[in-house]
């Protein structure tokens, strides 16, 4: 299968949104150093780094805006799971998913080169303080920090309990960023949202779904109303059509899978976010 030709007036159109989206990053401004061209280190912490969402999407998106410079030149990463693994084995692990192009190598090596790795389990306390030495090592005591849970939101809990016990930046800022789903059910969903607020105040807080950020979800909206196709003109002469999701649904090494399903992962969230747009 051949890759498909990016034109030079593609690749110029490209450089002139990250250019502009560069531009947009300098212009906020944030207490004390913090901004983006700031001399504040930032370590970005992905939990469960060992797992599929990390290997498939957390650590490309990294990579990518590692590579197009929309992260502080001053950033660091690690990662942190049951696994015993190495970065190079981390690295191998990530490999096939990372898209680095023909001339992007000196930026990716240096891109794993300011990668990270401690092995610790998730309901220990000691494992955690660890951690908090691990981050030290790699920042500063004025370093932001950002947590990523890329885990089963059945070990929410005791991971942010325990991150708010031994791993928030003393001097600087710290967020934590919850990847769906948010429970089991409702019960459980606002157990958690009660856990959260007892421990982090809403600024620190991010909920997010990947799903949302693919780019074709993005562009539903100027598919919908730009579209005359959706418009009142043809109610009158269309004709019902299902949907389908594309592709074969792989669950290796998803771990949280067999508790949840299908119904759970994918139709209650990706699928009703985008039958809302």
């Amino acid at each position: 299968m051949s890759r498909p030709v990016v034109t030079k007036t593609e690749s110029q159109g490209a450089e002139e949104m990250l250019s502009l989206l560069r531009q947009s990053l300098r212009s906020c401004k944030t207490p004390g150093e913090t901004n983006f061209e700031g001399s504040a280190p930032h370590i970005f912490v992905v939990l469960g780094a060992s797992g599929d969402l990390a290997k498939k999407k957390i650590y490309p998106t990294l990579w990518w805006l590692f590579r197009d410079r929309l992260v502080p030149e001053n950033t660091m990463f690690v990662g942190y799971a049951r696994s015993g693994l190495t970065v190079a084995e981390l690295r191998e692990k990530c490999q096939q998913y990372m898209k680095v192009k023909e001339g992007e190598q000196e930026r990716y090596e240096q891109f794993w080169g300011v990668n990270h790795y401690v092995r610790g389990s998730y309901d220990t306390r000691r494992d955690f303080e660890l951690l908090d030495q691990e981050m030290q090592k790699v920042g500063t005591a004025r370093a932001n920090r950002i947590f990523y849970l890329a885990l089963p939101p059945s070990v929410f809990d005791v991971v942010t309990s325990n991150l708010k016990a031994c791993c928030m930046a003393s001097q600087g800022w710290s967020r934590v960023i919850i990847e769906k789903p948010f429970g089991k059910d409702s019960e459980s969903s606002a157990k958690l949202s009660n856990h959260l607020a007892s421990l982090f105040k809403e600024e620190e807080l991010y909920r997010i779904d990947h799903y949302l950020g693919k780019e074709m979800v993005q562009n539903l909206m100027t598919l919908r109303f730009g579209n005359r196709i959706f418009g009142r003109r043809g109610t009158g002469t269309t004709s019902p059509r299902s949907s389908s999701r594309q592709g074969a649904l792989r669950t290796q090494g998803r771990g949280y899978f067999d508790e949840f399903g299908i119904i759970r992962d994918v139709m209650q969230n990706h699928l009703l976010q985008i039958l809302c747009l």
